[in-house]
């Protein structure tokens, strides 16, 4: 609200000042009291007992079923003292406050169900997150629409129009902020400063409207999101609320958004809601919905709310299997991307990126590192006899072969054609060296089949090492890869099927 508007309030508010409502002695003395850190049951009680009324109705509250005393209580400091002193401030505050039919455009009765069923819906949230002393919220929800009286009174035409225009409380507000540039949230928040209420109150007060204006902003405190989630609460329960499947899921929906209240949470708030009900509405002598229709609403509501469960538990189901289907597809793109569709081994591309990282490695931590080329005797003589489909059997079977004599830490892929590369991790040359040789025997002992052909092929492999704390013997890894190629072109000019290490052959 920007400074204009809030000048044009003070102005109001100083100009129907003699038409504010005014608390009641009694109530006046009950907030100092509330306000006195040293203010105790005797203070209290003290002040109340002159009013009858007030007195009869503290002790109605003590032996009700709302605080579930043991015990008949047939005093007002008994009372007080069971009922604790800011639960008895509260209800003192909220019988004070409750407005006589006294004519005017807002509808007493009305308002008054709304405001009292809106604190009970306040306190059955509080009570469900545990928020401690639930008499704030009872008493900030009972307050939060006070400015519509303020507003009947100082403006009694222009607000009749508004009340008459307005279809649900949410398009009422809107209508104030456009006659007057505030709304009655504000303007009760701001009597409520007045009347020296705690802020928290007052703030509670000030943004009570956020639920029902659908604003983004999360409340900031407990308190604000309560009060604000109350009233909507409070027209489902009286009624009042069109769409009422729709606004209910929506209640739910917000208060797990911004008061962490999740569906079974939720379930049991409306639960304790339809056992308060009947227990307020007998206390403060007014027509709430009894027992039978609120065990109707409540069960209206738990199946509304477990149809939604299902559905978003089905939708939930849905959309982890379509997740799963995409990270299955996805994996499988991965995999496709680094595999040859052939052999299945790692492709050329993911051996060079594995080849990077492992030299890197190596010479940071002056670890051992081997390649070896290996290469097919005479493949194309195998192509050209038995044809190129034989070719590819004898390259699926031969991976699959050297894949099975390799350790589980070295890296074998595809290199091109029937050239393979095996990155020998943490592995010396000597060592090296006796891991190609068996693999070179275990290929020659092979029979390869194809059809009722018997095929036996060789292999020749080039070996180039990294030397231990050698890290300027290769500067790159391409360097070691082609020493490795050189060497395997050594042993396939010196006879093939046979291991040549790289500089210690002719």
């Amino acid at each position: 609200m920007n400074e204009n508007t809030s000048a044009e309030l003070d102005q109001m508010l100083k100009r129907a000042a003699a038409k504010l409502p005014t608390l009641p002695a009694v109530a006046t003395r009950v907030l100092e009291l509330g306000e006195d850190p040293y203010a105790g049951s005797c203070e209290l009680a003290s002040t109340i007992a002159p009013d009858p009324a007030l007195s009869a109705r503290l002790l109605k509250a003590a032996n009700s079923p709302l605080y579930a005393q043991r015990r008949a209580v047939d005093n007002l400091r008994q009372a007080i003292s069971l009922l604790g002193f800011n639960t008895a401030i509260t209800l003192a505050l909220s019988f004070s406050l409750q407005p006589s039919d006294n004519g005017g455009c807002v509808d007493k009765r009305a308002y008054w169900h709304r405001s009292l069923t809106a604190a009970i819906s306040a306190r059955a949230l509080a009570e469900l997150s545990n928020a401690g002393d639930s008499g704030r919220f009872f008493l900030a929800a009972l307050l939060q629409d006070i400015g519509m009286l303020v507003l009947e009174q100082t403006d009694p035409e222009e607000y009749a129009r508004l009340l008459d225009a307005a279809t649900s409380h949410g398009e009422l507000a809107r209508l104030e902020i456009d006659a007057f540039g505030f709304d009655h949230a504000h303007l009760g928040a701001r009597l409520l400063e007045q009347w020296n209420l705690p802020h928290p109150i007052c703030q509670a007060v000030e943004t009570s409207h956020h639920f029902c204006l659908g604003k983004e902003e999360s409340p900031q405190s407990l308190l604000e999101g309560c009060v604000a989630l109350s009233a909507p609460l409070a027209d489902y329960w009286l009624g009042r609320r069109s769409g009422e499947e729709e606004a209910l899921l929506e209640f739910a929906h917000w208060a797990h958004q911004n008061l962490h209240i999740d569906a079974r949470g939720f379930d049991a708030v409306m639960n304790r809601i339809a056992a308060l009900l009947p227990e307020y509405a007998r206390l403060f002598e007014v027509d709430l919905p009894d027992a039978q229709e609120a065990a109707r609403l409540l069960a209206e509501a738990r199946d509304l709310l477990m149809l939604r469960n299902l559905k978003a538990l089905q939708e939930a189901r849905e959309f982890k299997a379509r997740n799963e289907f995409l990270e299955a597809n996805n994996r499988e793109l991965q995999r496709q991307s680094k595999t040859d569709p052939l052999t299945g081994l790692y492709n050329r591309r993911h051996l060079m990126e594995e080849a990077q990282s492992e030299f890197q490695a190596a010479q940071k931590e002056g670890w051992p590192l081997t390649v070896a080329f290996l290469d097919i005797d005479y493949f194309k003589r195998v192509n050209d006899t038995y044809g190129h489909e034989a070719g590819d059997v004898i390259l699926r079977e031969l991976a699959l072969l050297l894949n099975q004599q390799l350790r589980y830490s070295d890296v074998m892929a595809r290199y091109g054609g029937e050239e393979f590369v095996v990155l020998l991790l943490g592995t010396r040359e000597v060592e090296a060296y006796g891991l190609m040789e068996r693999l070179r025997k275990a290929v020659e002992a092979s029979v390869f089949s194809y059809g009722d052909q018997e095929i036996k092929v060789t292999i020749s492999s080039g070996l180039a090492s990294m030397l231990d704390g050698a890290e300027d013997h290769f500067d790159t890894v391409e360097a070691l890869l082609r020493a490795a190629d050189r060497a395997l072109y050594v042993a396939k000019r010196e006879g093939r099927n046979r291991t040549v290490i790289y500089g210690k052959s002719n």
